[in-house]
């Protein structure tokens, strides 16, 4: 995966994972869906994560402490 500078953040993957769908507002998924697509996307390469108290009232932000279960692997923002 390449990387890019992102204003005063270290590199950062050229693609990043949205946290809509993680908070389910583009439609109907499972937990374990979301949860499942973060690990995809993390081993895939992305390292960044979009993620606001607004995706699905916290949902998003649920979705990836499960994932990882409270600790962001090293290099994720």
């Amino acid at each position: 995966m390449k990387s890019h500078s992102f204003g005063t953040l270290p590199p950062v993957s050229t693609l990043t994972l949205g946290g809509g769908g993680l908070g389910m507002l583009w439609g109907p998924t499972t937990f374990d869906e979301c949860v499942a697509t973060v690990h995809a996307a993390v081993a895939g390469g992305i390292n960044l994560l979009d993620l606001a108290p607004r995706y699905g009232d916290g949902k998003a932000e649920e979705v990836v402490g499960e994932a990882f279960a409270g600790h962001l692997p090293a290099g994720v923002r």
